[in-house]
């Protein structure tokens, strides 16, 4: 018979539908989360009974529930930021869809941490260990997981093990962290005049050496174990009709093998500088680093989590390697793994969207696997 946080978990789905949207529809860029942040906050004390409820210095939102010694302690992280620059974020609703930026990726992670701690905190459950909710900043982009690296650095000595929620993954379980280098390359030259000074060097043109000379160096997408690499943005010149005197990229490296991108970064380098020779001085600064690592599959919290789902209707899960706020946790030595509520697609673009109706199904896992996670002694979920 299903238990009465077990009930309240089913009964909050409606609610966490609605409270996705509400979510999505705040504009939260990384680096401008606090608007979203201090909603997050209001929802969390109208829920009330945490030992601790605060807005740090960061805009992650972080509660407190004390309990019983001996059990894990967990550190939950659902991350309140988009890729998205927009002012305005409407939500569509389109059979069995909601379709809008950030929906899934993460305003879903966030709603359904909000009503799990509801249920929670209504049914008083008991027989776990602590358990830090955050609602955290920082995690997309050039925010290279700040939010995360602060509650990690923070909480260090009041948690175990840590589990991120994202709403896209219902079906799949982070065994392992994928390592990444992000670094911002540019050129400068003197510039001028498209017309009077024509004849000197172009920045632009330089930089687009630079890029091309990256493609023989591309990894094979089906290569093991995966590594990538990808030009994510440009920038550069005046205007046009002046000689461009500075452009610069953003240049992203990642594989499931850190050895692998510290090795494509000396070749993309070395290359690079060849390509543009000595024209001008090609320059490297590092705007992101993510450590990788993995946890076994046999561990005591993956464990936990693969019998949150038995008697769900869910299937067996997929096993992968992704790039979310558990690299943090791991990459300091804390068992750690990433989950969702539900299936959907397009995330990172105008398009995404979610399915609504394994909603039904992805709350009540995400609050029986957190809950099957801090019911763990503390020494089960330790690993190394």
């Amino acid at each position: 018979m299903p238990t009465a946080y077990e009930r309240a978990l089913v009964r909050a789905v409606p609610d966490v539908i609605e409270e996705t949207v509400r979510i999505a529809e705040i504009p939260a860029p990384t680096f401008h989360e606090s608007v979203r942040a201090a909603y997050v906050h209001d929802r969390l004390a109208v829920i009330g009974g945490w030992s601790h409820l605060e807005v740090d210095g960061l805009s992650n939102v972080i509660a407190v529930r004390k309990g019983e010694a001996g059990r894990a302690r967990l550190l939950l992280c659902a991350h309140l930021d988009t890729v998205f620059p927009d002012p305005a974020t409407p939500v569509v609703r389109s059979r069995g869809k909601l379709i809008g930026r950030g929906v899934g990726d993460n305003s879903l992670g966030v709603a359904a941490m909000l009503g799990v701690a509801e249920a929670m905190q209504t049914t008083a459950v008991r027989g776990v260990g602590d358990i830090i909710l955050a609602a955290n900043v920082g995690e997309e982009g050039r925010g290279d997981l700040r939010g995360a690296r602060r509650l990690v650095r923070d909480y260090a000595r009041d948690f175990d093990a840590m589990i991120a929620i994202e709403g896209h993954a219902l079906n799949r379980v982070q065994t392992q962290a994928v390592a990444s280098l992000r670094y911002e390359v540019s050129v400068e030259t003197e510039g001028g005049h498209s017309w009077g000074e024509y004849g000197r060097k172009n920045s632009i043109a330089l930089l687009a050496r630079a890029i091309v000379a990256l493609e023989p160096l591309m990894p094979d997408p089906k290569a093991t174990p995966k590594t990538t690499m990808n030009v994510g943005v440009i920038r550069g010149g005046r205007s046009v009709n002046t000689i461009a005197p500075d452009a610069v990229f953003e240049l992203d490296i990642r594989s499931v093998e850190p050895a692998n991108v510290d090795a494509l970064l000396r070749q993309a380098r070395l290359a690079m500088r060849r390509a543009v020779g000595d024209e001008a001085e090609v320059r490297f600064k590092r705007i992101g680093a993510r450590p990788g690592g993995s946890v076994p599959a046999d561990s005591a919290l993956v464990q936990a989590v693969l019998g949150a789902r038995q008697g769900l209707g869910l299937p067996e899960p997929e096993f992968y390697a992704g790039s979310t706020d558990s690299n943090a946790a791991i990459g300091a030595g804390f068992p750690t793994t990433c989950i969702g509520v539900t299936t959907g697609g397009e995330p990172h673009t105008p398009r995404e969207w979610i399915s609504t109706a394994p909603i039904k199904r992805g709350v009540p896992y995400l609050g029986r696997a957190i809950v099957a996670a801090a019911r763990l002694s503390r020494g089960a979920v330790r690993i190394g």
